[in-house]
């Protein structure tokens, strides 16, 4: 085949003439590998020109998505900062109202919200942005499982707090009528039988007719006469608190009345056994007798 000769005719469109030229084979041959290397290089550079142009507008695009998403990262970054500083601030006050109010303190160890569980298998992939989104993430989470405890402490603040106050406002801490503490509790003489015994109140010396005023929230449990101690009221203030006030010389409430701190419950007498006007008080705690003046806030006259 390559000894062979072939012949080409050419014939011009315009003269008609009919031109052949003879070719060798080989020469043939060597011309059709050179123009089929030419067209296949010529379309390797194309394309390779066509991707180059395609790679180069993804690498730019990437770059501009790198520097916004490093943006990004930092302003994250200023954000997360900026939550831990205020849930610090959080913390200390939690802190200081706990203190405040006398309320147990939460242990530094549990304010670490830790968490753990079974390790799983991650995907291997390292880099700069992807450790400080790592770090970022873990810092929200944090913050997360703070905010919730915070919330589950100032829940637990109200709740105690409510119930402190609810507990303040049934004790009883005021005088329940203007005078003088004439006599005091404890063994001594009783002057109207003249015999070392218990007294078990405070009698509380004023003129006849002068308000008594409760001590605190309560509940009347009892009125009526009673011997020794005249017209009595009895007052259940819960929290296994309970006050009775004896030798009245009218009772202004009834039974099952509910009353507030100063509010008028009766007036002073001297009915029962008595030598003069006065308010007999006793305070009842879980059942047993102590003395009224360790509840007082305001206390006036002198003791007995």
């Amino acid at each position: 085949m390559f000894g062979s000769k072939f012949s080409v005719i050419v014939v011009p469109e315009n003269t008609g003439e009919v031109i052949e030229r003879k070719i060798v084979g080989w020469k043939l041959a060597v011309v059709l590998s050179v123009m089929a290397v030419f067209v296949l290089m010529t379309l390797g550079f194309t394309i390779a020109y066509f991707k180059t142009s395609v790679d180069y507008h993804k690498l730019a695009t990437l770059k501009r998505e790198n520097r916004y998403f490093a943006e990004k990262i930092k302003t994250l970054q200023e954000s997360v900062e900026s939550l831990k500083s205020q849930m610090s601030s959080i913390i200390k006050k939690d802190e200081n109202i706990r203190l405040v109010f006398d309320l147990p303190s939460i242990d530094p160890s549990v304010r670490e919200v830790g968490v753990g569980g079974r390790t799983f298998e991650t995907i291997d992939l390292y880099s700069p942005t992807v450790d400080q989104l790592n770090i970022i993430e873990g810092d929200i989470d944090k913050i997360s499982r703070q905010i919730k405890l915070e919330n589950a402490s100032f829940s637990d603040v109200f709740d105690k707090l409510k119930r402190k106050q609810d507990v303040l406002d049934h004790t009883p801490s005021i005088m329940p009528v203007d005078g003088y503490i004439s006599r005091g509790m404890g063994m001594q003489v009783n002057p109207i039988t003249g015999f070392y015994q218990m007294h078990n109140g405070i009698d509380i010396a004023a003129e006849r007719d002068t308000p008594i005023r409760a001590p605190a929230k309560g509940r009347v449990i009892s009125v009526g006469w009673e011997n020794g101690m005249g017209n009595t009221i009895c007052i259940d203030h819960g929290y296994g608190l309970v006050s009775i006030y004896g030798h009245l010389n009218a009772i202004k409430v009834r039974k099952g009345d509910m009353v507030n701190r100063n509010d008028i419950i009766g007036l002073v007498g001297s009915t029962g056994n008595s030598t003069g006007p006065h308010l007999h008080y006793e305070i009842h705690k879980n059942g047993s007798v102590v003395d009224p003046r360790r509840f007082f806030v305001n206390i006036g006259g002198y003791s007995g």
